[in-house]
């Protein structure tokens, strides 16, 4: 990986930069549950991942953070807030998959009360809609969407982007032109950080899932 892109100024021809940044670990309370709605917080760990992250964030200087409203993405977004001294904005439409009825069960919950469709779930993870809840494609499309409306008002910008795992996995195969059924092939480590770089409207993913 070459170290030129690494600095607060956009390389030559680079028309603007997005950083995708997970979240930290969460608290062990969440853990083995289906989670996105829910508000969980990070734990001890996460926040320290973070910290290293945003140390990481801070050479590269953004100018801007949007983040997801759920707490363990805007906690996560502060520490980059706070040593690259930018605001946050945040938008729902960068919120995890909504479970819907299935929010803060056990997978082995889910398994036992609704065998049929956790089977399907299991099977096909990307062709199901939570009961109550958002399918994959409703997800991908308010986060392309979302994701649009932040590039397209961005020229010139180095901006990060606080989010989940879900999240950052729909944007990057959008812009690896990949099918849905593949974005579970994309690592996503917590407080891990991808970079695109924009050539007017062709996307150059320097790095993902760079970790401290």
């Amino acid at each position: 990986m070459s170290s030129d892109w690494r600095t607060h100024e956009l390389p030559p021809g680079v028309t603007q930069r997005i950083l995708l940044i997970r979240h930290g670990e969460t608290e062990a309370s969440a853990r083995g549950r289906c989670y996105g709605k829910l508000d969980v917080a990070l734990s001890d760990n996460g926040r320290a991942q973070m910290q290293r992250t945003a140390n990481l964030v801070q050479p590269l200087a953004p100018h801007q953070i949007y983040s997801s409203p759920r707490i363990r993405a805007l906690d996560s977004a502060q520490y980059i807030a706070n040593v690259c001294g930018v605001s946050i904005t945040t938008d729902t439409e960068l919120a995890e998959l909504d479970f819907g009825d299935l929010e803060g069960k056990r997978y082995e919950d889910v398994e036992r009360e609704y065998p049929d469709f956790y089977q399907r779930w299991m099977e096909h993870p990307t062709g199901v809609t939570f009961p109550n809840g958002e399918s994959y494609t409703m997800m991908r499309k308010r986060v392309l969407a979302c994701f649009a409306r932040i590039v397209s008002g961005s020229p010139g910008m180095n901006t990060a982007l606080v989010a989940h795992g879900g999240v950052i996995r729909i944007i990057i195969a959008d812009l690896l032109d990949l099918d849905p059924s593949a974005i579970f092939r994309i690592d996503q480590s917590y407080a891990g950080v991808n970079c695109v770089d924009f050539f007017e409207d062709t996307p150059v993913i320097r790095v993902i899932n760079w970790l401290p």
